[in-house]
């Protein structure tokens, strides 16, 4: 889930549809991954950038992963009164059993239906969505990564036809709010809106599901069988295909109307894209949240009870019905969005949040909440951080397109260092599509260890062998023009400079003290860096791929936080969405020995082939690899059921409780 993310795709349309979205004004500080091979990349998808994911989604530079920070809404001068808006005063506290929790910074929850269109495409909302309408198979076991059996309504698939049948068989205990079981009807009529829907929606990608299923049949009120376009990797196909399907109350949704019987509009093509329509537009309409009886029909945990379509101030109460293994101990909880992290501080000591943020720059505060009844606990997460290189750049390309150049920058980034002077220790080496999470079977062993440790002597030693005149402190100048093994390589003239612009994200301090020090780095083996900062909205309508028409105003463009997430829709790091053909948030990156092994990682069980894909991206630096930033949340000592988080990014307030 870039994985901004990134939302929030790769290499697909994905990708394309986060940067979409992000254009039309949503912030986001993911890539998200959300997204699948082919969805892009910017923010998760084809780029989250998340994706789970996931995308994705893009880029989540906002999520602060090291400068995050969430606090207490601030109204602004002027703000007319919302419809069911939650004033102060019933602001939850420790006392009253309902948990508060706040969003990352300049994010929103403003999307209901598990059916995410372009523009609200996040982790944060497929959180709070899955908490109401059960996600098919629940992802994260505590601070774990895969998926977690014991809370899903479907049991572990089964394989066979040589891995192009699956059969799911859902636990049976499973009921909606009005007490009607959850069946294979909920999974079919799901389908039935994807095919309708799948062009407008943040995750889809052409290729991936459902187009990578040829035919459905369902055998029984408790089971469904997919069958496939052909083989698939299981380990790859249950985690980053079944995860997307969510079983929807068929006898409650099935309808083109408000005012409309519910029947089977939905069992013909036609029918369904209506259902479809009305169904987005009732999720549009935000001002009817806690009013709109479809919203009521829940599986989950958690029923909304109140939504201010101004502040995005969300509340939500305990489903009295819910038959899951999990039941809530909370009476309800509320989310708060805020557009500062001074606010979200603010709202951590005034009481108005239990579970918050600090950012690493304000860590000196740290004291002040251990003094005061809070928790701190870094919290990190299974996502990849990156910057990428401008590889469809006229004028930047020829020079990172060179496996020489992106080592030899490799080589300039210092990620202990980062990590420790920058982040105070909140963060992960990140040396490929994926973090060097603890513990995570996702990883190759290979990705443990840094293939480019940090070396001025050695990106020398590329240039010159190169072909380049390295002048330290000045700036280098190629010699020997040429394609050969020992020139500067094709499109670099004799004569050139090396120099190239690094677009990089405002608003993170930490971040910012990251590019400098690169550039320092560079400048002491010739390499002249610019340093060009934006706002992330303006970068993701000048980085990515490069238009047809300049501008395309970078050789290298990173974001503060991390670029691709994972979660929800996509749990295995086969590199496809983000590294794949076609891809968005690469930069355009693409090697046909690349592509072989994204797609036997797709194809071949077991992780052997992940782990080849995952090898190959780290060593060709598909994107220059930075550390992972982590959050530091600060929680209020009386919550408890909080402490493993999410390798995903995602709250549970299911398991959540007060001690009095």
């Amino acid at each position: 889930m870039v994985t901004a993310i990134v939302r929030r795709g790769t290499v697909r349309s994905g990708g394309r549809n986060i940067m979409i979205a992000k254009l039309l004004g949503r912030s986001s500080t993911r890539r998200m991954p959300r997204q699948r091979p082919g969805t892009v990349l910017r923010p998760g998808t084809p780029r989250q950038r998340g994706g789970s994911g996931r995308g994705v989604r893009a880029a989540l530079a906002a999520t602060a992963c090291a400068t995050v920070a969430v606090g207490a809404w601030v109204p602004s001068a002027g703000a007319a009164p919302a419809v069911h808006r939650t004033s102060s005063s019933s602001r939850a506290t420790a006392t009253s059993n309902v948990a508060t929790y706040a969003l990352p910074v300049g994010e929103t929850f403003a999307w209901i239906l598990p059916l995410e269109n372009t523009a609200n495409y996040e982790d944060w909302d497929s959180t709070v969505e899955g908490g109401m309408w059960l996600p098919l198979y629940s992802t994260g076991k505590g601070s774990k990564t895969g998926i977690d059996y014991t809370t899903s309504i479907g049991k572990p698939p089964v394989y066979s036809n040589g891995n192009t049948t699956v059969t799911v068989t859902l636990n049976p205990n499973y009921t909606w709010s009005n007490g009607q079981k959850v069946t294979s009807t909920d999974v079919k009529f799901y389908f039935q809106l994807l095919s309708a829907g799948k062009a407008t929606l943040g995750n889809y990608v052409p290729g991936e599901l459902p187009d990578d299923v040829t035919s459905i049949t369902y055998p029984g009120p408790d089971t469904f069988v997919l069958h496939l376009n052909h083989a698939y990797n299981p380990t790859w196909f249950t985690g980053n295909q079944l995860t997307w399907i969510y079983p929807l109350p068929a006898q409650s949704w099935d309808r083109t109307c408000a005012t409309c019987p519910v029947g089977s509009a939905a069992a013909t093509p036609s029918g369904a894209k209506k259902v479809f329509t009305f169904l987005m537009s009732q999720s549009k309409d935000t001002h009817t949240y806690t009013t709109n009886p479809l919203w009521k029909t829940v599986d989950g945990p958690w029923i909304i009870s109140g939504f201010d379509p101004v502040t995005f101030h969300a509340s939500f109460i305990a489903n009295p019905h819910y038959s899951g293994p999990t039941k809530p101990k909370l009476s309800g909880y509320q989310i708060f969005s805020y557009t500062t992290e001074s606010a979200e501080v603010n709202a951590l000591r005034s009481g108005s949040i239990t579970f918050g943020y600090l950012p690493v720059s304000d860590l000196k505060e740290a004291s002040y909440f251990k003094q005061n009844g809070f928790v701190l606990k870094k919290w990190s997460l299974f996502f990849n951080e990156d910057m990428e290189f401008g590889y469809t750049s006229k004028t930047w390309g020829p020079l990172v397109k060179q496996l020489y150049i992106r080592q030899a920058l490799q080589h300039l980034v210092t990620e202990k260092l980062y990590i420790t002077k920058t982040l105070h220790g909140y963060g992960l080496a990140d040396y490929g599509p994926v973090a060097n999470y603890p513990g995570s079977s996702y990883v190759s062993p290979t990705l443990r260890k840094d293939p480019y440790p940090y070396s001025l002597a050695a990106a020398k030693r590329l240039l010159v062998a190169h072909g380049w005149k390295v002048n330290p402190g000045g700036t280098d100048v190629c010699q020997r023009a040429g394609t050969g093994p020992s020139d500067c390589g094709a499109g670099i003239k004799k004569g050139r400079a090396f120099s190239f612009p690094f677009m990089y994200s405002t608003g993170t301090t930490s971040f910012l003290a990251q590019v400098s020090a690169f550039q320092t780095a560079a400048k002491q083996v010739g390499i002249d860096v610019t340093l060009n900062g934006q706002t992330q909205n303006t970068m993701f309508s000048i980085a990515g791929v490069c238009p047809k028409t300049p501008p395309c105003k970078y050789g290298v463009a990173g974001y503060g936080g991390f670029m691709w997430d994972y979660g929800q829709y996509q749990l295995v790091p086969s590199g496809d969405n983000q590294f794949g053909q076609g891809n968005f948030w690469a930069g355009g990156y693409s090697t046909a020995k690349a592509q072989r092994l994204i797609n036997a990682a797709d194809t071949t069980p077991g992780l052997h082939a992940l782990y080849a894909a995952e090898n190959y991206l780290s060593k060709n630096v598909a994107s220059l690899w930075w550390p992972l930033a982590g959050t530091v949340v600060v929680v209020k000592k009386s919550l408890q059921g909080w402490q493993q988080l999410s390798p995903y990014y995602s709250r549970n307030p299911t398991t959540w409780y007060f001690t009095h």
